[in-house]
């Protein structure tokens, strides 16, 4: 189902370090939000500040994300990064243009919704089981490749889902309780007029 009917606005949406680094690279595209009601949160054309993980000192605004390793060098050590749910709109780099919406089961994935989520695949431990896993099985017909790239992918995926919610709800809203959730899919877009550097 797709939904346009109300007025695009402005509105934050929050995402983790790796998400954001996914965002940047070009690699996430779509993000999957707990269907709490009826109404969708965002409709085609509202465009989304990304909240992130930041500092600001004397030398500017920093972002998380930039640092893999933590605190970038400009950071002194009275600095600390602050919780995404506290970025306003005036210091978020990242916005988004939301293309479609829609509602479905969580687990109705298939590997391609997987990568617009923007996750690596994870190999099974040993590998493919294959029976021509160790003979060059890219080059002969198997009817259990598919299954296994769809397994390589959702193992990541409903590691990331799982790991952003709390402990408490992972058994009524985590992979295997199979929520609907609106499915949401976004292209980057320049920094509004509207919002201020």
């Amino acid at each position: 189902m797709k939904t346009s009917s109300a007025p695009a606005t402005l509105k934050p949406i929050l995402f983790n370090t790796e998400m954001v680094r996914a965002i940047l690279a070009g690699e996430k595209t779509c993000t999957r939000r707990i269907a709490k009601s009826e109404k969708p949160p965002f409709v085609v054309g509202d465009i989304l500040y990304v909240r992130e993980t930041w500092c600001i000192n004397t030398f500017g605004t920093h972002y998380r994300a930039d640092w893999p390793n933590g605190a970038c060098p400009e950071m002194d050590c009275d600095d600390q990064w602050h919780p995404s749910i506290h970025m306003g709109k005036d210091i978020a780099r990242i916005f988004l243009r939301v293309k479609s919406v829609e509602r479905g089961p969580l687990r109705g994935m298939e590997v391609a919704d997987f990568q617009k989520e923007g996750v690596k695949p994870q190999n099974r431990l040993g590998g493919c089981k294959c029976a021509w896993a160790q003979e060059g099985c890219m080059e002969r017909p198997c009817e259990n490749r598919d299954a296994y790239e769809w397994w390589r992918y959702m193992t990541s995926f409903r590691k990331l889902w799982d790991s952003t919610l709390p402990a408490a709800s992972v058994r009524t809203l985590g992979w295997k309780a199979n929520p609907d959730v609106w499915m949401i899919e976004f292209e980057r877009t320049e920094r509004p007029e509207s919002v201020k550097d």
